[in-house]
């Protein structure tokens, strides 16, 4: 008998574009009433709507980003009789207001983030087109982690704060990681559930015991991210890398040695994966191993050869599309 495959994260996905635009608000109305329990309406009411959206699903954890012209979503009274307490992160790239009653409006500008829950009743105002990154995850997973945090919070989180920046692009990075099977999903929901209670306040010994465990986890992730997007730039170094995640050289090198590694360790790997990808792909049968060495960020074609060896035992030209069985 076969073993199944493992399968991805569900994702929950909308456009409009393809709808007459009698048609949008409802669809629109329809997803987020689905995915978010909120009401939804244009702020301009002659104009069409524009919305898209993917969230992608795990135990204890939603996250995604939707694109969307100016429109108001609202948390009503009707709305918040559903129990749902859950906490949610929003991250606009445009201005954002959030109006809950007892309280002055609370303005959002991009690079900042707003804590919500759904536990309270709330009007959302995108005030022109954007694109936003958000996170909701239960009040009790994040409860656990951050003291004094209330039933119902609100609250602004400025741009630079620590943690911020490295949970976006992380969350992003989650965005095309198919997530295949349980223990991938629960892990990818446990490392955001606690950069979120970083971001808005952990304990001082949670913190501590999540910087090396999650955050590390989080930041290797990104850096392979990062090598993997450049590995053609034969110039990439460990000082760049590190300025592009704005830690130090060192913090990357010691979290490097603690998985038994190092950078250029990883870059070389990297490099010759991609080769080897490359060699064994049909479409590349008539390419110069000279040609796909500089495009992995070879400097010449022996510089593959010996790091193909290295890693494989075998010539980059005995594993290309073709070569077997001749």
């Amino acid at each position: 008998m076969t073993a199944q495959a493992a399968q991805p994260a569900p994702v929950i996905k909308i456009s409009t574009e393809d709808l007459p635009n009698d048609h949008r608000v409802s669809a629109m109305r329809d997803y987020l009433n689905e995915t978010m329990q909120m009401e939804v309406s244009p702020l301009v009411a002659d104009r069409p709507i524009q919305y898209a959206a993917a969230l992608r699903l795990a135990p204890g954890a939603g996250w995604g980003t939707a694109f969307s012209s100016a429109v108001a979503s609202t948390r009503t009274t009707r709305l918040v009789k559903d129990g749902s307490d859950d906490l949610i992160l929003a991250m606009p790239d445009a201005p954002m207001t959030i109006e809950v009653p007892g309280r002055e409006g609370m303005h959002v500008q991009p690079g900042d983030a707003i804590l919500l829950s759904q536990a309270r009743e709330m009007r959302v105002v995108l005030q022109e087109t954007s694109r936003t990154w958000a996170l909701r995850v239960p009040h009790r997973a994040i409860a656990q982690m951050v003291p004094r945090l209330g039933s119902a919070p609100v609250m602004a989180i400025r741009q630079g704060t620590p943690m911020l920046s490295l949970l976006r692009s992380y969350g992003g990075l989650l965005e095309t990681d198919p997530l295949a099977g349980e223990a991938a999903q629960q892990l990818a929901a446990r490392h955001l559930q606690e950069m979120m209670a970083l971001v808005i306040g952990a304990s001082a010994d949670f913190r501590e015991q999540a910087e090396l465990g999650t955050v590390a986890a989080a930041r290797l992730q990104m850096v392979r991210a990062e090598i993997a997007g450049h590995l053609g730039n034969t110039n990439l170094n460990l000082e760049w890398i590190a300025a592009r995640q704005k830690v130090t050289p060192r913090h990357l090198q010691r979290l490097f040695a603690c998985e038994g590694t190092s950078f250029s360790d990883v870059l070389r790997q990297a490099r010759v994966a991609q080769a080897r990808a490359m060699l064994e792909d049909p479409r590349n049968s008539g390419r110069s191993i000279l040609s796909i060495a500089l495009e992995c960020g070879f400097p010449e074609a022996s510089a593959l050869n010996r790091a193909f060896r290295r890693e494989y035992g075998l010539a980059p030209g005995e594993v290309r599309w073709g070569a077997q069985g001749k």
